[in-house]
């Protein structure tokens, strides 16, 4: 990949075939990550998933807040994209997400799905092109997917990525770890031209 060029309000790259193909896939990884059955959906009434008076008899009742990121069976990936939002206070931090969680969701599966949106528009050319509007959007997601591959790749501190980067390439976790890298490679490519 080239990295990004500012052009009349827009950015361009261009794209090797298989880092659009990489790109695509984990975007829409992504994607099914935000709306799996872990993930608290959106109802058409626009109240959420749960019924409204299941939930005020549940606070009535004095029930904690549901918790999805709670469940132990829960994506840790999920947990890393929605982390608490009070470290030492468990009960405010499922308060929080209960409010929030929806709309985060949402937020995210929109900039993925912009970004997915400029990706597929690539020609033959193999040209990108990224709306000045849509920077935010590709900024987000790519945190997103490297949070996600972060979790894959048990990333917790710099020792963690510096026993990474040292290991042989026929490693599994190395090739994964590459991607992870150049992700973060390409998030600077766009924070670059914005400057």
């Amino acid at each position: 990949m080239h990295s990004f060029r500012r052009r009349r309000g827009q950015l361009t790259c261009t794209f090797e075939a298989a880092e659009l193909g990489v790109m695509i896939s984990l975007v829409s990884q992504l994607m099914e990550l935000l709306t799996g059955d872990d993930m608290p959906q959106q109802s058409s009434n626009g109240l959420g998933e749960q019924d409204l008076f299941a939930e005020l008899e549940r606070e009535l009742n004095g029930a904690p807040a549901v918790d999805f990121c709670q469940n132990p069976d829960v994506d840790p990936a999920l947990r890393r994209l929605f982390p608490d939002a009070y470290q030492n206070d468990p009960r405010a931090s499922a308060e929080f997400r209960r409010f929030s969680q929806v709309e985060q969701r949402d937020a995210k599966f929109d900039a993925a799905v912009e970004m997915l949106a400029d990706l597929n528009q690539v020609g033959d050319d193999m040209r990108c092109v990224v709306p000045e509007e849509h920077i935010d959007a590709w900024l987000k997601t790519l945190t997103s997917v490297r949070l996600a591959l972060s979790v894959r790749l048990d990333i917790l501190t710099a020792d963690d990525v510096d026993r990474l980067a040292e290991l042989p390439e026929n490693e599994p976790q190395a090739a994964v770890f590459s991607v992870y890298e150049w992700l973060g490679w390409v998030q600077e490519s766009l924070l670059d031209c914005l400057h």
